[in-house]
Order: C-alpha cells, then structure tokens, then sequence
C-alpha cells in the first residue's frame, strides 16, 4: 500500500469518526434535555425526526401509521427486527448512510478518473470536503432525517446510469440495469421529485447524446432545456404530473402561499407568480441563483443567513468560478453531472423560497458538482506538485 492509499483510508476514518462523534454527542444531549436523544433545544424539538421515530414506533406495535414516505416504514422495520425502541440505533442506520454515500461518491468519482494518477489527490480533497460541508455534516447528525438515503439513492442512480450509457462497465448491462431500476425505486419511494429531477436530466441527456454523436455542447442543452421550459410553461402550466401529481401551477401556488402566510427571517421573498413570463424568467433566475449559492449580502436577514453566506455561499461561488473557467476541458460523464445539478436546482428554484430549507434541498445539487470540483482542482494540485518536484 503506497502513502496516498494510506492517506486516503486515514481521512475515510476521520470523516467517519467526524460523523459519529457529532451524532453520539448530539444523541447525549439531547437525551439530557429530554429530547429523546432525536435533536437539540435550540434547533427545536419538533423536527422531522421526530414524526419518523413516533411513526416508526407505529410500525413497531403494528399500529396505524402515517406513509409520507418510505423512511418511517424503514425505520419501523429496523425498530421490529432488533425489538427496540432505540433512537440511537436509528441514528446509526443513518450513520451508515453517511458512509455509503461517501463510498458511492469515491467510486464515482474513480469512475472517470480510473488510472489517472491525480485520483488520490482528488480523493482526498473530495472526503475533506464531505467531512467539513457544513449543511451536509448538520443535516446527517442532527436527527433521523431522511435525506441521507436522498443524497445516496441519487448519487447511486447516477453511477448506475454512467454505467450503462456512459462507460464500458466490467458488469453485464442487465445487472446494471436492474441496479439502476433498483435504486430509482428506493429514490421515488423517499422523495418523487429526486427521482423527477434525475430522470429529466437523464432524459435531456440521451437525447443530446444522440443529436451530437456522444459529443455534447452545453449551449444545445440550456437551449433544449429553456425552450422546453418555456413551452411547458405557457401551454401545460396546469398539467398535473402523474407521479407527483402536481402541476406547475400548483407548486406556484404553494410558494405563493408560503410568502402570504410566513414571516420568517430565512425566506428568499421572491414571487413567482407573476402576469407575465419575463417577469417570470427575472425572478427565477434570481430564485436560482439564491439557491445555488445564496444568500447574498443584501439578503442577510439575521444570524442564520450570515452563517449560511460565511461558510457555504461564499465557498460554492469560489467553486463555481472554478468550474466554470475549466468548462471547456469537461467530458462527457461531466457534463452529465453538471446536467443533474441543473436540472436539480431548475426544480428546487421553483418551489422554495426558504434559506433554511434552500441548505437542506440544495446539497442532492453540490454533490455532483462537488465530485466535479474534487476532480480538477485534485488535477490542478497534482500537477502543481510534480512541477516543483
């Protein structure tokens, strides 16, 4: 074993040992101030957690339970095979997912750079960045949320799907395409729009596949994908999707009323819903943009915004500019992840106008980017090293 595989083990365990040290002394505290170990008092203790664990224990006593999603069934399961009403045996099992979904990313990650002798570094720089992002690290140890299985299904869909229509993978194509199903399955079942987003993005780029040979232009997928945007916009704003059974005019309609009825510190204030679809396009972009990398400056309402802005919104730009000045050097396993981040956020930037919530939603959108970043900034270091050695 050389240094930098060493290396990569000895930041695997400290990422690993970062995560459960956070969650067990979470755990603690919260059991001191009689929170049943689920989250922190000053987080408040009515969190989604706690509805997952009081539907779980439904599951337990073969009680009457409420299925917003396949999480509390999981959890309730998990409750039933060991005979338990353990909070901290759940917060282990989204401990797992944690691993998992830094595992799945190392792999995808080794997927395009396979014998490419900058991956370790880009290894490295890739689990410091899982191990200190901080609405991630929050988000995984505060509670038994769902959205680690989220961000693993996702990611894991998408390494399924490069397996199949991107790289020559060592795996037959049905054992790659019964994973695939397999995981867009699990991904539907936490959260439909994940899976909407990863099939659109999905979609657009086997059609672009197609069109250009297997050599994508990125100005033919932000023209396919604002004129299909535009066209469903002015002609099927009131279709309802099948799956989610939404319209676009409904999720309009729930931020709307979101911005009537709220007076929270966090929120973006962006309407929407306006007479015309210029004004529109103006807002979105703006709902994008404060998504992505907000909140900026001018929206910093109070503390929780300033800690937002400070430690991820100033980072995510940095990223951004980096990525974008090495636009021209992607592949086309890249641009597909880029096409996932987008699609994602093009999703999210319509219904959400929440700071808070925009942390929490916007991280399933970093982690291809972030995989990204990791590769070329790895790259950029390697070579860096080798000129001056």
């Amino acid at each position: 074993m050389n240094k930098q595989s060493l290396q990569i083990i000895l930041l695997f365990l400290l990422y690993s040992l970062v995560y459960f040290c956070l969650s067990t002394v979470i755990y603690y505290i919260s059991i001191l101030e009689g929170y049943k170990g689920l989250s922190l008092p000053f987080f408040g203790g009515a969190d989604d957690g706690v509805f997952y664990y009081d539907q779980a224990l439904n599951v337990l006593y073969n009680l009457p339970y409420i299925l917003s999603s396949v999480h509390s069934l999981v959890l309730g399961y998990l409750l039933k095979f060991f005979q338990t009403e353990s909070v901290f045996l759940l917060r282990m099992f989204n401990y797992l997912g944690s691993l998992l979904l830094m595992i799945i990313s190392l792999f995808l990650l080794n997927k395009e750079m396979y014998q490419n002798k900058s991956f370790q570094t880009s290894a490295v720089i890739l689990i410091l960045v899982f191990c200190f992002y901080p609405s991630l690290l929050l988000i995984n140890t505060l509670s038994i949320f769902r959205d680690i299985w989220i961000y693993f299904y996702f990611i894991t869909c998408t390494y399924f799907f490069a397996n199949l229509f991107i790289f020559k993978s060592k795996w037959p194509f049905i054992i790659n395409f019964c994973l695939l199903l397999s995981m867009m399955f699990l991904l539907g079942s936490y959260r439909k729009y994940a899976l909407l987003s990863f099939m659109i993005a999905s979609f657009i780029f086997l059609v672009l596949s197609i069109i250009d040979k297997k050599n994508i232009k990125f100005r033919k997928f932000i023209l396919f994908t604002l004129t299909s945007f535009t066209i469903f916009y002015l002609c099927l704003k009131s279709y309802k999707f099948p799956y989610i059974n939404l319209s676009f005019q409904d999720v309009l309609a729930y931020r709307q009323s979101g911005l009537d009825i709220y007076s929270g510190g966090s929120q973006m204030w962006i309407s929407l819903d306006q007479p015309n679809i210029v004004l529109f396009y103006l807002n979105y972009f703006y709902s994008m943009a404060s998504n992505f990398i907000g909140p900026f400056p001018w929206q910093i309402t109070g503390f929780t915004t300033l800690i937002l802005m400070v430690t991820e919104g100033f980072l995510f730009l940095m990223i951004s500019i980096f990525l974008f000045r090495r636009r021209k050097l992607f592949s086309e396993f890249d641009k597909y992840l880029l096409m996932q981040s987008l699609i994602w956020f093009m999703l999210i930037s319509i219904s959400n106008d929440n700071f808070g919530t925009g942390s929490r939603l916007r991280i399933v959108g970093w982690l291809p980017l972030l995989i990204l970043f990791a590769k070329y900034y790895g790259e950029k270091l390697f070579q860096k090293k080798n000129m001056i050695s």
